[in-house]
């Protein structure tokens, strides 16, 4: 996963409602929703189950270490959700006891190279990557105002990037794929319904929908796609231009972690 900054995530916990506000605005689905169509639950049943799975955040030091305001801002989108969560004093294993001694089974751990949801209960262990592929795949759906038989260009043959494109194929979108890296996507080139793009400035001139999922900013000019273009971007940093930002920012779904940990915890949940 790619390591977030603290300047990434920092006002997160006091932005929510403004969030879910311009969520709403373009996509015509609330954050909660978002994961709901995503994780493939229903909202009611999210809604029951908030009262019955309580999450721990757990602060790891492993590797580069802790992220500051890393742990609050996860925090703050579980309860953001309707669910109980807490972010634990002790880090890594002492921490996964205290989390436990709370009360919580939905754990949420992150170091450089994995953040998971683990239910304790269940077993189920929800990746980020996956969940945000799935989740901007189910918000860009709600800007197309559906994504049946619609052609969608992903960018980036990573985690999230795979992701996504199985979630495409499931919503019926004809999906295509770009990356700078051949043998990732080789491995895709056998699956059928699956284009493989290999010139980017003819790729983004073409597709009206786009999912970035490369970790690469500033890398797509206004010039570069249609003015119409509807986008979503899970890779961090966004990789639109300034210039391109600020044209295409209505048809924008971007952020470093509400919808990726939103659809955590509804996959948490299954």
């Amino acid at each position: 996963m790619t390591r977030l900054l603290k300047g990434d995530v920092e006002g997160i916990h006091r932005e929510l409602e403004l969030y879910d506000s311009e969520l709403i605005e373009k996509t015509d689905l609330s954050l909660r929703q978002v994961a709901c169509v995503a994780a493939g639950i229903s909202e009611k049943d999210v809604i029951q189950r908030a009262s019955t799975n309580k999450a721990a955040v757990i602060p790891i030091t492993v590797g580069e270490g802790v992220i500051p305001s890393f742990s609050t801002a996860v925090k703050s989108i579980i309860q953001h959700l309707g669910f109980q969560a807490v972010v634990t004093n002790e880090t890594d294993v002492a921490g996964i006891a205290e989390g436990i001694s709370h009360g919580a089974n939905l754990l949420f751990m992150a170091d450089d190279l994995k953040f998971i949801a683990l239910n304790i209960l269940t077993g189920v262990a929800a990746d980020n990557g996956e969940a945000t592929g799935k989740g901007f795949a189910a918000a860009l759906e709600g800007m197309a105002q559906g994504l049946k038989e619609k052609s969608v260009l992903v960018l980036g043959a990573g985690p999230v990037g795979t992701s996504a494109v199985a979630f495409l194929k499931t919503l019926g979108a004809k999906a295509a794929v770009f990356d700078i890296d051949d043998s990732k996507v080789e491995k895709l080139k056998d699956d059928t319904g699956i284009n493989i793009e290999p010139d980017l400035k003819r790729a983004l001139a073409t597709y009206r929908y786009i999912i970035d999922a490369t970790p690469q900013g500033a890398f797509i000019q206004l010039d570069d796609v249609h003015p119409d273009t509807k986008i979503a971007c899970p890779g961090m940093p966004l990789g639109l231009s300034p210039t391109a930002y600020s044209s295409l920012k209505g048809g924008l779904i971007h952020d470093p972690l509400q919808i990726g940990v939103a659809v955590m915890l509804t996959m948490a949940l299954l």
